[in-house]
This record gives structure tokens, sequence and C-alpha cells, in this order.
């Protein structure tokens, strides 16, 4: 018996209704089936001030399928790609639940609906979806997983007459019938304290840029604001014989057209180079002048900023120009106390900086006393602006021009990242005070070592800006600290033949930042065989030089130290007779170096086996502490002693022994590349070398594919790479056994094994003969073919020593993790602690409950020591203490590698704790760190790659040879936040340039 179910009007209630003659009587059992689900629509909306074109889009949906599902995007989603919604999540899903054509509302997390559809497909596995988006996109979210499970994606004409946008303009255009509206220029001059939101309730501060200039021209003595004519879209359309006559009068010499929107700038929001400007314009041109004011305001459209209350700005250009670019008053997003002034001092443009195409940047803290000679008059004029609108953090466009340096102010808007960030301008002044006292003690003579001052840098030695970050955790740093930069460093130096700097730090930590103690590290370098005397000179010669030329802080064992002998030694052993060295010393030097290295190449094959075989061992311990785990329920506490075990035994075991194969790759590739700069083979024959040597990132290409092909198991190819994460040293990053979207492959376009791509190298007899002439000129005892064996076991053996020592890292991180879980803290939390503090706080505490006590006081320190931490702005290098105050980014040359030019979109991986992976096939990836843990991206075809921290001999470095993968390592700050906010870019490797194509 089939019956159709009612809903009875009166009481809301579902009934059915039974036939007399069914034979069914009162008691008995009726079963009610409800109609199989076939079709399924998923629609994602964000219903922000809801109207008829999201209704419209509903039905719709509603009208193809038999189950219609709305995905309601959350707050954060949103302003993944627009401004903040109106109406927060709740209130918009309460209206679209009570839609009757909506029979299902999900929370949508991001702006890519497959989470949600991945769970429909779960629930209904035999339904088609269809993907239900408008007209007006091309490309909709989530299609791709659509394609996958043989759904559709289907377009409804757009609704264009109404928007969130257009519903927001026309109240815009209301004026001041709206209360919540209260103009910009009425700020200026004090003339009414700023509040983001007063007593009589306003909220919105919405002013023209040439409104804001206009209020400020009579008010400016520090700076001066160009001749303007202001019009609005209204008066162009009413006026426009008259307009073009008024500029045409008004103007003598070339002038810019601008944009001058009411949205542009607001305390909500900055829309700064949305619309356009055009420059060189000839105001006697009637013509010309009209094609320049209808760019303008077509770029009104296309950038959804139509409205009769926006204008046009007219300025006479500013000739002569010295310097422009853009001013913060304070960092943005973060409010950390700065001033942020991002310039071009080199190509006389007024927009380079705001386009992306050239910039210099300097941050100087805002209690400063002093200012840079060159920024001076600049620094002056901003203090002027503070004055005329006080509280207020501001965006200041400027250049400074002519032959006096007057500085021109082209913008000044309220900075809108700022407006609900904290301040803590006095708690940055305390520490900056506590930072210049630690700067001041390191820097002190040290009785054992030579140079009578340091010099701090991120990037020197053990790089670990690369591979722990700019801004590590602490637990991250005293994890980095306790395996390596802490002893293990010099240890295998001194085990080497080098100066023992013992006891000697690697890294110091100032603020949140990791900084190489450099006198360490160039004592650490030198032969132990040298006298204390010439040790002293070099030391000397060494910092010198760095100071001259601070862009070679990440090359120094290539361009500054002296750390192996190489056949460019006699070249560069002239530039130490001109500092003030006798040729006594340079031929001293040059013996204990040929000594040094000709002992470490021809032991190398004893010494590597034996490092690998202590790495190999780790595995030991960590198995029968793995078994120990299964078998038992440890306490916290015995957990914690297990991880300190892991960690101890990697020290013994892993890290002094990698140490020492990490200094053989150097001084492979010093070698190699002396042998390229004296001519004696190719840089062609160099690449062709390094891409033929195979090392683990290979073997887990050729994984990856064999997984993909299905001839090896997801579980074993999690069992072979699942300790890797990236950020090895990172309790936050998900480990790649716990990421499953790392190790997927149906990210995958497989075209050609890595097997079949991998090179082969063959040392031909003419090779080997020039390599061996070489080598016995310069009293270089080993041949051709030993050397070749040295480089392929020197960068293939440090690769795998730490494959297998960060497996006792990696399982210990695991352990804390679990021990801090037991204890009822997150990852974050736990991040947020030395590990030699968790493990004396171990020993001392009786209990768990005593134990958590001491973390969770622990924890509430650190926060809010990192807190304050946060809000400090360091440079890369620190030469004195005055560079606390005054922090400039010093411009780096980036270490190319291969010879190749590749052009493609931009992608930055930002984010080692965010599960979610970025489509990067076909892209020129970003990212900050090249940590090996990031080595799933060389499964995917990428294009190129381009790093902010890393050097010439680093895991990325490598990599890249390894695949002969066009890369950029190591461009340093100013070049990647260039990057950062283009959308395509050029990497020229042959020709050493990386150029913005477009930008976003």
């Amino acid at each position: 018996m089939k019956a159709k179910v009612w809903k009875n009007k009166s009481n809301g209630q579902l009934c059915i209704t039974i036939a007399k003659n069914s034979g069914v009587r009162e008691g008995d059992l009726v079963e009610v089936d409800q109609p199989k689900v076939r079709t399924i629509a998923y629609s994602g909306v964000v219903a922000d001030m809801f109207h008829y074109g999201h209704l419209n889009s509903l039905l719709y949906a509603a009208s193809i399928s038999d189950f219609n599902v709305c995905g309601i995007l959350t707050d954060k989603a949103v302003e993944e790609y627009r401004a903040r919604p109106i109406a927060n999540l709740e209130e918009r899903k309460a209206i679209v639940s009570n839609l009757k054509c909506v029979d299902r509302v999900m929370v949508q997390k991001t702006r890519d609906p497959t989470q949600n559809l991945k769970k429909l497909h779960e629930e209904f596995p035999e339904a088609e979806i269809i993907l239900v988006h408008g007209s007006d996109l091309k490309y909709v979210h989530g299609s791709e997983y659509i394609t996958q499970i043989n759904g559709k994606v289907m377009q409804h004409p757009y609704y264009d007459r109404l928007s969130t946008y257009k519903i927001l303009n026309r109240f815009l255009e209301s004026g001041t019938t709206l209360k919540d509206i209260t103009n910009f220029t009425s700020y200026i001059a004090g003339k009414k304290p700023f509040d983001t939101e007063d007593k009589r309730g306003n909220k919105m501060i919405v002013s023209t840029k040439a409104e804001t200039l206009k209020a400020l021209m009579p008010l400016v003595r520090k700076s001066r604001i160009e001749k303007m004519y202001i019009f609005t879209t209204a008066d162009w359309k009413n006026q426009r014989e008259q307009i073009l006559r008024d500029i045409k009068e008004s103007f003598a010499g070339k002038i810019i057209v601008r944009s001058s929107a009411v949205n542009e700038d607001t305390l909500k929001q900055s829309l700064a180079g949305n619309y356009q400007s055009v420059l060189n314009v000839n105001p006697g041109d009637e013509k010309s002048t009209s094609s320049a004011i209808n760019a303008v305001l077509d770029s009104y459209a296309k950038g959804m900023g139509e409205s009769s209350f926006n204008q046009i700005l007219v300025q006479q250009q500013t000739e002569n120009i010295a310097m422009s670019g853009v001013v913060f008053t304070y960092a943005l997003g973060t409010n950390a106390p700065y001033y942020v002034i991002n310039y071009d001092s080199t190509t006389k443009s007024t927009d380079s900086v705001t386009a992306g195409r050239e910039s210099q940047s300097m941050m100087i803290f805002r209690k400063s006393r002093q200012y840079p000679a060159k920024m001076q008059r600049l620094m002056e004029a901003v203090k002027e602006l503070e004055e005329l609108i006080p509280g207020l953090p501001l965006d200041i466009e400027f250049a400074i021009a002519g032959n006096k340096e007057s500085v021109v102010l082209f913008q000044v808007r309220p900075l809108a990242a700022n407006i609900n960030e904290a301040r803590m301008d006095d708690q940055v002044r305390e520490r900056i005070s506590q930072l210049k006292q630690k700067f001041s003690q390191l820097s002190r003579p040290v009785a054992h070592l030579e140079g009578s001052y340091t010099i701090f840098a991120d990037m020197p030695d053990w790089n670990p800006a690369e591979i722990i970050g700019d801004n590590p955790h602490y637990l991250d740093f005293s994890l980095y600290d306790y395996l390596i930069t802490d002893s293990a460093w010099h240890e295998a130096r001194t085990s080497q033949g080098y100066f023992d700097v013992s006891p000697a730090k690697l890294v110091e930590l100032f603020g949140n930042k990791p900084y190489v103690n450099v006198r360490n590290t160039f004592n650490s370098f030198t032969p132990a065989t040298i006298s204390k005397a010439l040790r002293g000179k070099l030391i000397a010669f060494y910092l010198e030089k760095l100071k001259k030329q601070p862009e070679l802080y990440d090359k120094v064992e290539f361009d500054i130290l002296f750390t192996c002998y190489d056949l460019d030694y006699n070249a560069r052993a002239d530039e130490l007779l001109k500092n003030g060295f006798s040729k006594q010393e340079t031929e001293s030097l040059k013996q204990s170096l040929i000594s040094l290295t000709n002992n470490l190449v021809l032991a190398s094959p004893q010494s590597i086996r034996a490092d690998m075989d202590d790495g190999f061992s780790l595995k030991k311990n960590r198995d029968k502490i793995a078994l120990q785990q299964k078998k038992e329920t440890p306490s916290p506490m015995k957990i914690i002693s297990d991880a300190k075990l892991l960690l101890d035994d990697c020290r013994k075991l892993g890290t002094v022994q990698f140490s020492r194969l990490a200094r053989l790759a150097f001084i492979a590739k010093i070698i190699l590349k002396s042998l390229v700069s004296n001519k004696i083979v190719s840089k062609e024959w160099e690449d062709n070398l390094l891409a033929s040597i195979s090392t683990v990132a290979t073997d887990m290409k050729t994984d990856f594919e064999k997984l993909a092909e299905g001839s090896m198991s997801q579980e074993d190819f999690v069992e072979k790479y699942s300790h890797l994460r990236p950020g090895s040293y990172d309790i936050t990053s998900p480990r790649y056994g716990s990421n499953p979207d790392l190790i997927s492959t149906s990210h995958a376009e497989l075209k050609t094994k890595a097997s079949e791509k991998k090179r082969t190298f063959k040392l031909i007899p003419e090779d080997r003969k020039k390599i061996d002439k070489a080598f016995i000129k310069h009293g270089l005892t080993f041949n051709a073919g030993q050397f070749m064996e040295f480089v392929k076991a020197a960068i293939s053996s440090r690769e795998l020593s730490k494959f297998e020592f960060t497996k006792n890292l990696s399982d210990a991180i695991e352990l804390l993790a679990e021990a801090g879980m037991k204890m009822g803290f997150t990852r974050q939390e736990i991040a947020m602690l030395d590990i030699n503090e968790i493990f004396e706080m171990n020993n001392s505490a009786t209990n768990a409950h005593q134990l958590s006590l001491k973390w969770k006081e622990r924890i509430k320190t650190r926060t809010e020591e990192r807190g304050i931490n946060n809000h400090l702005l360091l440079p890369s290098i620190l030469f004195s203490a005055d560079d606390f105050d005054i922090v400039r980014h010093h411009k780096t040359k980036p270490n190319f590698v291969t010879q190749k030019s590749v052009e493609a979109e931009i992608i930055e991986i930002n984010n080692s704790s965010d599960s979610s992976i970025p489509d990067i096939e076909g892209k020129i990836v970003l990212i900050e760190n090249g940590d090996p843990g990031y080595d799933w991206i060389f499964t995917r075809e990428i294009k190129g790659l381009i790093t902010k921290y890393g050097g010439a001999a680093s895991h990325m470095t490598i990599r890249c040879a390894e695949f002969s993968l066009p890369a950029a390592i190591g461009s340093g700050g100013t070049i990647y936040s260039q990057l950062q906010s283009a959308k395509r870019a050029r990497l020229d490797c042959k020709g050493m340039r990386i150029t913005v194509t477009e930008a976003k």
C-alpha cells in the first residue's frame, strides 16, 4: 500500500490518509518508505543581505534535484576573497534554513565546497550530485571533485540587478541620510577625537582620496600636495566640455589623472591599487585627457566601484623624483610600533612600489630618537601628519622630489587592516632595551675565541631561518639547539680538523627570531693547524668583509671564508694580501687547507660509511620504545622520558654524524664551483653531475609514482615516509602519516617516471685528464675519479643521514604531543615550552598532576612573552645595537639552480600546520624555508621554486639540482615580499633574474 504524506496546516504535523477498504486497522504498524534520493543539488552561498538573486539561485537548484542542499560560507571563508559579511554565520544560516526550497543547510568552511561534497557523496553514494553556481564565474570551486565522482556542474543565469555590493553602494549614495557614516576629513587637525564607535553610533569612516588631500593641503608645512582639480562622475556626464576647458587652463606641463572612489579608502577596508591612474597626460590635448578620464571611470566599473559620488582627481605630475614609496605609521596588520617605509630610490617612478615592480624597505622603531639622513625630511612630514590626524594609523604614499628634496604627498588614508589591532608600544620599547643589553653582552671579547666583536645573522651557518623559520615556536628552537646548535655542530668540525671553539653556542634567540653568532662560526671554520695570530687576522678580515658586503651573509662559505682548499685559492688570496696579510701567512693558510682537504676527501669512503652506520643504528631504540608504547599504557612522565632517550640517541648517533656529512657536502660544492670558475668544466657539466645524483628525494618521487600506479601500497609508502613533516622541528605541523593530502595521488599528473628522468653522468677521459692535471697542480692528492665518488657519496649521504636522524626527532615530537594530550594540552600549547624545561620539570615533578601545573604556568608566561615578541620587527643581520631601532633589509642575491628560464603563475605555501594542500602543478612555488619536510612538492609537476631562505648548498638547492628544477633559493625578504604581491613571474636562472610579469 502507498500513501502520500501531507501536512496538517493547523498544527504543522505530517500525516497520511489510509483508505477504508485497505484492511488496515487501528493499532496496526504501517511502514513509511521515504523516496530514494537520486539527484542532489549543492549551492555554496554567502547569503549576506539576502535578496531576490539568492532566492532565484536556490529555486533553480531545487528545480533540478530531489534533494536541495545549501552550503553557507563561514565569515572566515568569505574573507578569503572579499569583505567580511555584515550578517554573521548564524544569522545567514537561519534565513536559508527557513526556506521551503532548501532541504538541508551545511556550513562551508572554505571557498572550495569539496569537503561538504565528499560528505554528501559518502552519505548518498548512488545519488548524482550537481554543483550549482551562477554564470558570473568562469571557474567553479569544487568542480574537480565533482568530475571525479561523475557529477555535474550547472550554472544558471546570474541575476545582476542586485548584489550585496550594489545594495551597500545604494546606501552610500543616500549620503547624509545614513547615521553610520562619518567623513574621514572631520578627524584631520584633531577636529574631533578618533573613536571607532562614538556615542552617536558613527562606525564607518568614508572619505575620498581627493577630499582628504584637499583638507590637508592648507595645513601641511613639512610636505606639499600638488595642484588639484576635482570633479565627480556625475559632473563628467553633464559638464564634460567645461571640465576639459578647466583642466586645459589650470595646468601647464604633464598631469596625472587619478582615481578617487568613495569605497577606495575606508576604516573597514582599503582598495589601494584597485582602480587605475593615468600618468604623463598632456592637459592641452583634450582627446588624451578625455581618454585618461574614461580609463579611470572604466576601472570603477571593472572593480565593482561605480557610484555617482565617485570623483576624478587631476593633479600636476611631480617631476624630478628622487625617491617614492609608501609609509605605514604602524606595521601592517600587527600594529607593531614601527614606521614601515617601502621605497624606490632608483627608477624615478612614482608608482613602482605600489605596483610591486621595485621596492626597498626600512622599519624605524617609533620611539627611536634618530633617523637615517635620507629619511629625515620624510619622517618630519610623517610626524606632522600624525599630529594633524591623531590616534589613527596611517598609510601614506609619497615622493621626494626636486633639488630641495621636498616631500610630496600623493595619498593619506586610514590603515584599515590595523584599526582593531592592539598596540604594545611600551612593552616593545622595554623588550628592545633588553635585547640591546643582550647584544652588547654577547658582543664582548671572548677569551678563547678571536674577534673583538661579533655579528648576528639568520643564515651564515646551519641556516636557522631556513630550517626552523624566521619566527619559530620555543619548542622548535630548543629542539634545534638541543640536537645541533648547542654543541654538536662544533664537535663535528673539531673531529674533522677545524679549530675547537668549545664552549660556543651557535644560535641565539632575539625575541622570537634565531640568529647565528657569526664570530663563533667564523672561528669554527679555521683549520686547527694555523697559528693564533693568523686566526685572529682572518676573523677580523672575515667580520669586516661581511660588514661591507652584507648581501653575502648566506654565502659566507663560498665568498668570505676559507674553509677548505679549492682552485680559486690563489686568486682569493690576493684579497688577503691587499688587506694586510703577508705572503708567508697566505702560504701557511694554503698548506693547512690543502692538508685538511686531502685528509677529508681521501678518508671519506670510510668516514661516510661509519657515520651512516651510526645513523642506521638509531632504529634499535626507536623500535624498542615503539613496541613498549603498544604493550603498555605509560604515564605522561614515562612518555617524556622515552622522548628524551630518542633525542639523546639522535644527538649521539645522528646529528654529530650528519654535521660531518654536511661539511663534506659543502666541500664538494666549493671545489665543484672552483672547477667551473676556472673553466676546467662548464656550468652545464656541473648541473649534469648534480642532476645524476639520487637522494632520498628521488626515492620518494619514484615511490610516489609507484603508489599512484598501484605497484606500492599506501601502507608501505606511509611506513617509509610517515615521519616527515613540513617543518622537521614543528610539533604543530602534521606528519606525512597524519596528513593524507600530502601523499594523495589525486593531485598527481604522472607523465614520466622519475627513474626515466634521472640523468646519467659519465666522466669522459678528456674531462678526467683536465681535472687530474688541475688537482696535481694545486697539491691535491685525490684524482678526478675519487673526487666524483666523493661528490656523489657526500651529497647523497648527507640527505640520507638527515632522513634517518629525523625519524628519532619525529617520534620524540609525537611522544611529547601524546604526553601533553594525556595532561590536556594541545600541540599549540606544547609548542610554547622549551625542551630543556620539559625535561627539568619532568625530573622534579612527583606526579602527572604536578607536572601539568608546571606546564600551565610556563605556557602562560611564554604566551605573554611571545605576544610581545610578535610586535618586534628585526633585520636579517644585526651589526650593532642600533639595528634594533633602524631595521634595514639588505637585498640578497638568490642562489639560482640550473640554467633554465620559466614563467608561470605563483603560489605560496605559507602555513605548515595547515593540512589543506593547494594545487601547485604547473606553478612557481614560493616557500619561506626549504626544510626537507617540503619534499612532497617534488611529487607534483611544479615549474619552479623560490624560497625566502636557503644557501648555495642547502637541502632545497640540492633537491632542485637533483630534479633539474629551475629555482632561486634564498631570495631574501625584499624579493620575496614583491613576489607575494605578484600573480605571475619569470624565473630566469641563467640570467640570474626574477621578474614580476603580472601583479595580483
